[in-house]
This record gives C-alpha cells, structure tokens and sequence, in this order.
C-alpha cells in the first residue's frame, strides 16, 4: 500500500498567528468609534479587522479606507431597519444565533481549562530557536498495519529503500509515482509531531526507521540529509514572540488532547451498533445521491415511501437510542436535531471512511454537549467577549435579513437577464477576441442581473433610511488608522475561518457591494 506525496506535507502543521495593531498613538483606545449609525457604532477594532479581511474589490478609489467604510455603514443601516422591523426574531436568526452560542461556549470552555493554563517559559524559546536551526530531508512509506511496515523495514535494511520502493511501485498500473515522490523538503522540528521527532531525532544518517504508529498507519522514515544554520544573537529577541505562538500552539494541540480523555472518559460515552449502523447507511445512500433535494434530511426521511431504500429502514428506528453516557441518552430523532447531517461528506468515500467520520462527528457533539453543559454552569456565555461576538454577527444576519426583506418582490425573466448580458457583454469575455453568447452564460447573467437589481433596491432604501438613522463619520479618526496592505499587494485578499466550525472568525462586509 502507498500514499501520495501529501500523506507528509511540509511543512506538516503550520499556524499563522497574526496580529493586527497598528493604530496612531493619537486613538487612545479601540472602542473610540470611526462612524456611528442610529445608537450602533463602528469601532477602530472593528474598522481595521474588516478592512484588513475585506475583499480587495471594495477598497477602490483614493481614499480606499473611507469607500471601504461606507459600505460598512450601508450595512449598519439595514441592520437597523431590521430591528425596528422585528427581522431579529426570524427563524434563521434565532437558528444561527443558538448555534454560534453553543460554538463560543464550547471555546471558551476549552480557553478556561487548556489555554489560560499554558505558560511557556524564555528557556523554552530560546531551546526552540537553537533547535530550529536544524533541519532534516526525510524519506517516507506508509503502511496500514504494523507486520506490513515491519516486512517492509526489514527488506529495506537489506536491499536499500529506494530498491524496494520502487519495486512495491513497479505493481502499481498507471506508473505515476516513483520513490523520489515520497520525499519530503527540510523540516525543522515545528514542522513534525511530537511522536515523529522523537523517533528520528537519534536516527543516524540513511539508516532506516523502525515503523512508527501516526493515526492509526505505520510510517517507515530514512534521513537523507541534515541542514545547520548559524545562529544569530539577535534572533533571541527578534524572534521571541513568534516562538513564543508556535509553542503555545503546539502545547495547546497536545494539552487539549489529554484534558478531552480525562474529561470524557468518566462520562462512559457508548455507542449502540445497530442504531449507528442503520443511521450511517441511510446518511451515506441520502449523501450518495446526485439527484438530492433542497429538503433536509430529516424532512427526506419523514416523506420516503421507498421501502427498499436505507432511509426507510431508518425511519422505522428514530425513536431507538444511538448514544448512552452519563446522566442521559440520544435517540437517532434527538441526535439528528443537533447535527447538521451536511457536514460529512459521501462524495469519493468508501461506505467505511464514511462511517469513521460519523461516529468522529457523534463523538465531538456528544463532547460538545458535555463542555456547554458545563460552560453555562459557569455562566461563560455572559462573558463579554461572547456577547461581543453574538452581536456582531446578530448585526450581519438582521442585515441579510432586511436585504431579503426589500428585495423579496424582486423576479429576474429572461428578457431582464438577456438585456443585462448585452449591456454588458464585455464582462463574460476571457479573451478581449472572445464573442461569448447569451446562450452559453445565460444562468450566470440572471445572476448577475438579480445582483445589480437588488443593489438598486437597496440603495434606494438605504438612502431613505440614513434620515432615520443618522450617519456620523469621525474622518479625523479614519485618516490615523493605519492598516496593512500595499497598492503591491491590495487585490490579495485573505481571510479567516475557524477550524472547528469553518465559519470566519469574525464577519466582513458582504462582497456584492462591489458588484
């Protein structure tokens, strides 16, 4: 058995840290406001993490940051007309709100008890530095088993690994890869777990590895070069505070993996087989299909006819218990209320893989359920921070909302979509020779052309709407705020996401404006 290239990416985890707090000396505090909308404000803080996360098309024109910042009001205006129009309580707002809830409660928790304990000491930065500066060119094979990895360890030993990897590769039908492909660039040890540095830091040159276990595969390691830089005094300092993140993350990793099995295990978490099996199997056959309706899954289940099909077999189980643990239990019914079932994926999965990722998906909500539970007792969801973050992102959703509110009356027909694409024909041509044809683009014209309508609309009301609530910019704070970027670099644009839930860790303004 083999894997491609990236079973070992270099490097192997990377956190980017980055902090963003270039601000005059003149702004005393991050909560000075640099626009007021109604009784909302837009802070320094919240300016320029916008801006800095912002789509690049929306900083246009000589003052990028004052063009940027109007779209932002625009938005704070339809957040405003929603409140007052009660858009707040709809369903969607109150669904994404609980779930956000749940999502801070559960990092604040894992913030109380991994995070705010990790200390790391200078002696600790200035070891990692001196240990950067070496670095290791690795050779790599996996194997799924460990008698398989030891066969092969062995035959390396005597033959050589490239004499042997090139034998197992010979079998291999399209002949893409060769021995070569399972190398890896220099590493230092911030590059590599935990478990892969001790095994290889005494590893002698070209000598080959025992197998060593990594999720649950066996990897066989060959050093085949050993870099040294020089160290400068200097870096000491320069490079403290970097050091400083990239071990703090890195105890964080291996922290938050014990304190959760120390956590867990006196809650006696059980799976029941039978139940899994018959949710799993019609999650996959619902997953699986190209022809998958708008409806939810559960509404999918309740309305299925088809006797013959995984999802009727499951119907019929609902009511039984998927999951047991300490002081309560889950029916399928209760654990489908919780779980968005979009979030795994059958597409080019094996029916086994699929099922890994499920019972991962129930072990982390039946975690989750635990760290909430605990989290409100310790009243974390009054926290500050995590009704700061609830409101900014209550504001985006009221805005979304109030949008589909004026723009609800809006039909886009053919004829609207054709006019739209001849006014603007240039903008669907890759090539300026290029003749492209209604016909060819049409889907992405009515698209287009709903865009440009519902801007119209918008504005319109927006523009009513600034009497009611009043816009105050403080352009001499605008003017002192200093943001990164360059006009080099100012169409890149970067953001952010959460790794636990993909949602971006803050919201930014929404990029149709630009449109």
């Amino acid at each position: 058995m083999y894997l491609s290239k990236n079973i070992l990416p270099s490097p192997l985890s990377i956190i980017w840290v980055l902090f963003i707090f270039s601000c005059s000396k003149n702004i005393k505090s991050e909560e000075v406001f640099v626009a007021q909308v109604g009784d909302k404000v837009i802070t320094v803080d919240d300016f320029r993490y916008n801006y800095e996360f912002g789509f690049s098309h929306l900083k246009k024109g000589p003052d990028r940051r004052r063009s940027y910042l109007e779209y932002m009001i625009k938005e704070k205006i339809l957040a405003c007309a929603g409140y007052r129009l009660g858009l707040n309580e709809a369903d969607r707002v109150q669904r994404l709100e609980k779930e956000l809830l749940e999502e801070l409660l559960v990092e604040e928790f894992f913030k109380s008890e991994v995070h705010n304990k990790i200390r790391i000491t200078d002696d600790e930065i200035r070891d990692a530095i001196t240990k950067s500066k070496v670095e290791w060119k690795l050779r790599y094979w996996v194997e799924p088993n460990f008698d398989y990895a030891n066969r092969v360890c062995q035959a390396m030993r005597k033959h050589g690994y490239s004499a042997v990897v090139d034998e197992i590769l010979s079998s291999n039908p399209d002949g893409i890869l060769k021995s070569e492909d399972f190398e890896t660039d220099y590493l230092t040890f911030l590059d590599v777990p935990l478990e892969l540095l001790t095994a290889i830091k005494d590893l002698p040159l070209g000598e080959i590895s025992d197998p060593i276990e990594m999720n649950e595969i066996y990897f066989i390691f060959q050093i085949v070069d050993i870099r040294r830089e020089s160290l400068l005094e200097d870096e000491y300092q320069t490079q403290a505070d970097r050091y400083r993140n990239i071990l703090f993350y890195r105890k964080v990793k291996n922290d938050a993996q014990s304190f959760v099995a120390d956590f867990m295990t006196p809650k006696n978490v059980v799976t029941n087989g039978n139940a899994f099996r018959k949710l799993a199997d019609a999650l996959y056959e619902w997953q699986s299909n190209d022809e998958k309706s708008t409806k939810e899954f559960i509404e999918v289940i309740q309305s299925t006819n088809d006797v013959e099909s995984a999802i009727f077999h499951l119907k019929q189980y609902l009511s039984k218990t998927l999951v047991v643990f300490e002081g309560g239990q889950w029916t399928i019914s209760d654990f489908l209320t919780r779980f968005d079932t979009s979030s795994i994926k059958a597409y080019s999965k094996s029916k086994y893989d699929f099922r890994a990722d499920l019972n991962q998906a129930i072990a982390i909500k039946v975690r989750n359920y635990f760290f909430i539970t605990e989290a409100r007792a310790r009243k974390f969801d009054q926290n500050p921070s995590v009704q700061d973050q609830l409101q900014k992102w209550r504001d985006k959703w009221v805005y979304k909302e109030t949008q589909s509110h004026y723009t609800s009356h809006l039909k886009i027909t053919e004829d609207h979509a054709r006019e739209y694409f001849l006014r603007n024909k240039d903008k669907y041509k890759i090539r300026w020779e290029d003749n492209p044809t209604f016909e060819k683009f049409a889907l992405q014209a009515k698209r287009d052309a709903y865009i440009d309508s519902a801007q119209v609309i918008l504005t319109h009301n927006i523009d009513s709407l600034r009497a009611v609530f009043p816009v105050v910019i403080n352009q001499a704070i605008l003017d002192t705020i200093e943001v990164l970027g360059s006009p080099k670099s100012r169409w890149i644009s970067v953001q952010v996401f959460k790794q636990s839930s993909n949602r971006m860790s803050r919201p930014i303004v929404d990029p149709a404006w630009g449109f």
